[in-house]
């Protein structure tokens, strides 16, 4: 059984660990020669997030993190979601769709009326996985050096400004 809660202190190594495969794994099958900055985090980066922002984290039974993500507000009405990440061992399994779907009930309880978030353009599977959690894709930029995409989830039918997730 998987467990799906609020992270805390203790948890910021492992969270750390399960980040950088996950985010290797992405590097990898993205196959670009980009910078992803979740490769060079810090245990104490994770801290912070987790007493700043909202973080959750999937466990099995014996306590071991599976996966993690942090979610922060941008404005009153736009949440951002980042650092979505699952062990490579355990993908396929569920555990990334319960991390989601805990951080979009979180947004939806706190009023949000959408949830950004950018991944690679390129990287089809992780954008088909998107779009069937009713995500889309607002828009795109080269910015970073490859193509970003900003992707949207409206949780409620009113106008927002998705300006400050640009900054993200």
């Amino acid at each position: 059984m998987i467990n799906f809660r609020t992270a805390n202190p203790a948890d910021a190594n492992e969270i750390n660990e399960v980040t950088r495969k996950a985010f290797k794994l992405y590097a990898d099958e993205v196959g670009a020669n980009i910078n992803v900055k979740a490769l060079h985090e810090t245990e104490q980066s994770v801290l912070d997030d987790i007493a700043a922002h909202k973080v959750f984290v999937a466990e099995d039974e014996s306590g071991k993190i599976l996966g993690s993500v942090r979610i922060k507000s941008l404005s009153g009405e736009l949440a951002y979601l980042y650092r979505f990440g699952v062990k490579p061992s355990v993908r396929n399994g569920g555990v990334g769709s319960g991390l989601l779907q805990s951080a979009i009930d979180y947004c939806a309880e706190r009023g949000f009326t959408a949830i950004a978030l950018h991944t690679n353009a390129k990287y089809y599977n992780l954008a088909r996985y998107y779009y069937g959690k009713r995500f889309y894709v607002h828009s795109t930029s080269t910015e970073k050096g490859y193509i970003r995409a900003l992707f949207v989830k409206e949780l409620q039918s009113k106008n927002f400004d998705i300006s400050p997730a640009y900054k993200e």
